[in-house]
């Protein structure tokens, strides 16, 4: 069980400008009594120029790439924060036009070939589109590709007021899907933010 917290703390730390466009990493830690720093339980990565402002969950990192050529930079500095098997969830949002400029199977192979994922945590990818112009199941293809090559298992997807949503699980050993984390409540919350705003 997690001790309560005597401070939160949070801070947004951006990459010093350069020849490259930097996104904004934000950081939000909690300190514990005995001043360990408290690792994020998940990790949301906005795709792309979009508005979506989570609930300020303390024990969420969110990172937002808008440029490819940031993919590869903004994931080695997620890998300096997150820690090994520490993940319940991680969420991924992006437009549905972004997907072939964007979305990279590294966004998931990150986070499992470094074991940050716990056996039986939760992936999942939302592709936005619109009523008028709902996402087909045929420009997810590359995503539900990169979901297989990353070791995960499809459990669900389907198109929702527009959008769809691709629900993944980080395969446990003896593909036993009983050990997930005793505590959901900060991916419930994100979960909620996530479907509220989309």
């Amino acid at each position: 069980q997690h001790l309560q917290p005597k401070s939160i703390m949070s801070a947004n730390k951006e990459e010093e400008e350069n020849d490259e466009q930097s996104a904004t990493i934000k950081i939000t830690n909690i300190v514990y009594h005995d001043d360990e720093p408290y690792a994020p339980t998940s990790v949301l990565i906005i795709l792309g120029e979009m508005n979506f402002n989570h609930s300020g969950s303390a024990d969420v990192l969110s990172i937002k790439i808008t440029d490819p050529d940031e993919l590869a930079k903004q994931l080695e500095n997620s890998s300096k924060i997150v820690r090994e098997n520490s993940l319940d969830a991680l969420h991924i949002i992006l437009k549905s036009s972004a997907v072939s400029s964007l979305f990279k199977e590294s966004l998931l192979t990150n986070f499992t070939t470094s074991n940050a994922l716990r056996p039986g945590s939760e992936v999942s990818i939302h592709a936005l589109g619109s009523e008028d112009m709902p996402v087909q199941p045929g420009d997810v293809s590359e995503i539900r590709s990169a979901i297989v090559m990353a070791n995960l298992r499809l459990e669900s997807e389907g198109g929702q007021d527009g959008n769809y949503i691709l629900t993944a699980r980080m395969l446990s050993s003896g593909d036993n899907d009983g050990n997930k984390s005793d505590d959901d409540s900060s991916h419930s919350d994100l979960e909620g933010d996530i479907t509220n705003q989309i």
